[in-house]
């Protein structure tokens, strides 16, 4: 992975030499020069012929953009909106579900705290079903039981966790939850452009900003033709697509979204999984730390739990100040049902090589 050769040389060279060692592609991934022109072409445009005719010219971007989240997602039809980010789509979706809003949410112990947060501002319940096998792995089976015991009136999955880079089994969820008539809403803000997303959920969605690598302010939530025959609902959820946006920021989501096909899905997947593999291998013998991930997680999110007295976030700052290397310190708050404390999250993308986790070993070496 050291070479520049590949798909991770080609990632390499589509965006500018970044200034600092960026391992913090689950917070924010380094756009390309491609997206940062389309973002600049789109600004350039509203200042030279207006916000509003700059808009309608870029329609027809957008639409594609909307075509290509369905094909990403393997569905034969749905309607896309475009939203500002994953929390935005969440808040729109159930406020979309009209007079069907849920009463009560089903999710995982491991569910994402501003998520949990946006449930309980809508008034909406919410009831955790224990985790599995494994760390903070989903399991189906209790999902199963619970929806048994008390039928939720929507199940709530995130993909892959802000907290641990755990890839849920969502599919075998999906498929216990359907055969109840429960509807499916799957958060992939930390899974889309990363792990296989294709699936049968009744909601799918995301962000720009992270693995694809588009900007910030652009996110989308997607609904599946027929959610409302098959759960039982009076009318399909309808997220509102806010009409005042940042449409630069949109036109780059679709850019981003192009390369992203461009690249090939699949590459881009079995590449980000070796690198989380490797950079596991890497880090496991670091004194003191511990990778929480099993090591064949199918995920570039490695998470390391710290030494005892060590505080994650102060290691992140002195990472940052004294060695140029962005990580992301994730507390207790992202997901409170299951964190026992503060981590350290490592997230290469398909540029990053075995000398800068190694680079970042040995400061994390230095430091504890």
């Amino acid at each position: 992975m050291s070479d520049d050769v590949g798909l991770a040389g080609t990632w390499r060279r589509l965006r500018p030499p970044p200034r600092l060692l960026h391992l913090d592609s689950a917070a924010a991934g380094r756009s390309s020069w491609a997206v940062l022109d389309a973002v600049g072409a789109h600004l350039r445009a509203e200042a030279s012929d207006g916000a509003y005719v700059a808009a309608a010219a870029a329609a027809g971007t957008l639409d594609a953009a909307r075509a290509r989240v369905l094909d990403l997602l393997g569905w034969p039809g749905g309607t896309v909106a475009l939203v500002h980010s994953a929390h935005d789509a969440l808040r729109r979706l159930l406020l979309g579900w009209g007079a069907d809003l849920p009463v009560t949410v089903a999710h995982a112990a491991g569910e994402y705290g501003p998520n949990l947060e946006v449930l309980r501002e809508l008034g909406v319940g919410s009831v955790a079903v224990a985790a599995g096998a494994g760390p903070g792995r989903i399991d189906p089976e209790a999902f199963a039981a619970a929806v048994r015991q008390h039928r939720p009136d929507l199940v709530h999955l995130t993909a892959l966790g802000s907290h641990v880079g755990t890839v849920q089994p969502v599919e075998d969820v999906v498929a216990v939850c359907h055969a109840a008539g429960v509807p499916v809403v799957v958060d992939a803000a930390q899974a889309f452009g990363h792990v296989d997303t294709a699936g049968t959920a009744d909601v799918v969605y995301g962000t720009s900003r992270k693995w694809l690598a588009g900007p910030r302010g652009a996110g989308f939530v997607a609904v599946r033709t027929g959610v409302a025959e098959r759960c039982g609902l009076s009318r399909e959820p309808a997220p509102a697509e806010p009409s005042e946006a940042s449409v630069a920021a949109r036109v780059g989501f679709a850019t981003a979204l192009a390369e992203h096909v461009e690249l090939g899905p699949a590459a881009v997947r079995a590449g980000l999984a070796a690198r989380g593999r490797r950079t596991r291998e890497q880090l496991a013998t670091l004194p003191g730390w511990q990778v929480v991930e099993d090591p064949d997680e199918p995920s570039a999110t490695v998470t390391l739990r710290p030494p005892a007295g060590t505080d994650p976030a102060d290691v992140r700052a002195r990472l940052i100040a004294e060695h140029g290397i962005v990580t992301t310190a994730a507390g207790v708050e992202r997901a409170p049902g299951e964190m026992t404390g503060p981590v350290l999250r490592v997230s290469g993308h398909l540029d990053t090589t075995d000398a800068d986790v190694d680079r970042l070993g040995a400061v994390l070496r230095r430091l504890g």
